[in-house]
């Protein structure tokens, strides 16, 4: 598409990833001493020194978090933040662990207008957010059109109102498609996007068999092929968009070292491309209808953020208001974003927003307005945060 050519997608070797993770686990400590002095370096990490200190006994994880915010500390890199718009839970995808699977008979399905996501949107300005995710469902063909139709809409309606990054999770989608879900966004001279949108297609799980156990292998599920979805940023590259959002569900797959190391490639991948590149660790939440859901625990969590924050310096890790309040200050010294709101369909007031379960895709566990999220992190670093100006800040 007008003139940008990349042939090259990305390839997920999984038995090359085994390889690599038994050798990691029989290390020498010569080998662990020369990934925890470059991991210290702030240099960044191959994702095979990665795996070497993720099972490495003798480094435990706050000497890791600690060299991390340390090598945050030397770039003083601002934070950055989005609000989430849920614009509708409907879904024609079949994934077990998420509560807008089309065969959920807990949640109650909601679609908002496009002047009530406007009115969204303005609500979100006023209130000084001005970064965006805007978020469907993902859709089987005969259904994209009107999705990406809907969604188009909704993003020439935040350009509009002058949203400084916007964020799009639609699911994965075909090389035609982006024509229609692009339409009217204004191009640079070699066809790439002007304004900052980020397409957003969390893998969940780079593991074949654990994607298969949850998102089945019906073709008639949207989401169930798994190499599709795998390079739909490489399509979105090719259409001309410029900033990439990967991630994975943890928790899904109880193997984090697969995981971490997976995720790393595709990072890596995307940052050859030239992208710009942020990475999404959502921990597995209780959904509408399951009580038995569960994520990794605390102490794995942090250890897999601090490694991705210093194997990957290049790429922008998020965290969300899954996370309690006491996770988030721990962890925001060593990401480059927090992203704060509801997952509900259109859930923002003039100063807070609902949080019900039955309308979610999942439990958000900080359920602050973000207003007051954000001004934790702002006391606590006596700092700006990019895409935030409360209401009275100094221009």
């Amino acid at each position: 598409m007008l003139g940008i050519v990349h042939t090259r997608e990305f390839e997920l070797d999984a038995a090359a990833i085994e390889t690599q993770l038994g050798r990691a686990t029989s290390a020498s400590p010569a080998v662990v001493a020369r990934s925890l002095a470059r991991a210290q370096q702030g240099a960044g990490l191959a994702p095979s020194e990665m795996a070497v200190l993720w099972f490495a006994p003798q480094v435990d994880t706050e000497t890791l978090y600690d060299a991390a915010h340390a090598r945050m500390r030397q770039r003083s890199q601002q934070l950055e933040t989005f609000s989430p718009l849920y614009m509708t839970n409907t879904c024609d995808a079949a994934c077990r662990m998420c509560g807008m699977r089309r065969d959920n008979p807990a949640l109650i399905r909601e679609t908002a207008p496009i002047p009530a996501v406007i009115e969204q949107l303005r609500i979100l300005s006023d209130r000084g957010m001005h970064a965006v995710a805007l978020l469907t469902g993902e859709y089987r063909s005969d259904n994209r059109g009107w999705a990406l139709a809907y969604v188009n809409e909704a993003l020439r309606a935040t350009l509009a109102l002058r949203f400084r990054h916007i964020l799009i999770n639609v699911g994965s989608i075909d090389a035609p498609e982006f024509d229609r879900l692009l339409a009217g966004v204004a191009r640079n001279p070699n066809g790439s996007v002007q304004p900052k949108l980020t397409m957003c297609t969390f893998q969940e799980t780079y593991s074949r068999p654990i994607y298969a156990k949850f998102m089945g292998d019906d073709p008639d599920n949207p989401r169930a092929d798994f190499q599709r979805r795998l390079t739909n940023f490489d399509r979105a590259h090719r259409a001309g968009m410029r900033v990439a959002n990967p991630g994975i569900l943890v928790g899904l797959n109880p193997d984090l070292a697969f995981e971490m190391t997976a995720l790393a490639l595709h990072a890596r991948h995307l940052l050859d491309l030239g992208m710009e590149v942020y990475l999404s660790v959502p921990r597995l939440r209780q959904i509408a209808g399951s009580h038995n859901q569960r994520g990794a625990g605390d102490e794995q969590f942090v250890r897999l953020v601090s490694l991705l924050s210093l194997g990957l310096p290049a790429a922008k890790i998020v965290i969300t208001t899954r996370e309690n309040a006491a996770m988030q200050a721990k962890l925001a010294p060593i990401v480059t974003v927090i992203s704060a709101g509801s997952a509900a369909v259109a859930p923002y007031t003039e100063t807070g927003a609902r949080f019900p379960l039955a309308t979610s895709q999942f439990e958000v566990i900080d359920q602050r307005p973000f207003e007051a999220v954000l001004r934790a992190h702002l006391d606590a670093d006596d700092a700006g945060i990019q895409n935030f100006d409360p209401p009275g800040a100094a221009a």
